[in-house]
C-alpha cells in the first residue's frame, strides 16, 4: 500500500465496490487464462479494458486461474495456496 501513497503505482483494479464475475477468478502461478488490453470505443490505453482470455483448452469443471503477477517483495509476503508444480510459494 505505501507504493500507492508515495504515487509509484499508477493504476490498480480494485472490485472493492465494483467489479464483474471476474472477481471470483483466482490466482495460479501456471493459469489456464492470460490477459490483455482491449480497447473499447476509444484508442486511448488509458480507459482499457482488461480481457480474459484461454491460454490452452480448459477442461468442462476446471476451475479457471490467471497469474496476478505481483511483485515479490523482500519480507515474507503473502503465501500463495494454489498448489501449482511451478508454484512460487507466495503472491508478493
Amino acid at each position: 500500500m505505501s507504493r500507492l501513497v508515495e504515487g509509484q503505482v499508477r493504476y490498480v483494479i480494485d472490485s472493492t465496490k465494483y467489479g464483474n464475475v471476474s472477481r471470483f477468478i483466482n490466482h495460479s502461478c501456471s493459469p489456464n487464462l492470460v490477459n490483455h488490453q482491449v480497447l473499447v470505443e476509444s484508442m486511448d490505453c488509458q480507459r482499457a479494458h482488461i480481457g480474459l482470455y484461454a491460454s490452452r483448452d480448459i477442461a468442462a469443471g476446471e476451475e479457471l486461474t490467471y497469474d496476478y503477477r505481483y511483485e515479490l517483495l523482500p519480507g515474507e509476503g503473502h503465501p500463495c495456496h494454489c498448489e501449482s508444480r511451478n508454484c512460487r510459494a507466495r503472491l508478493y
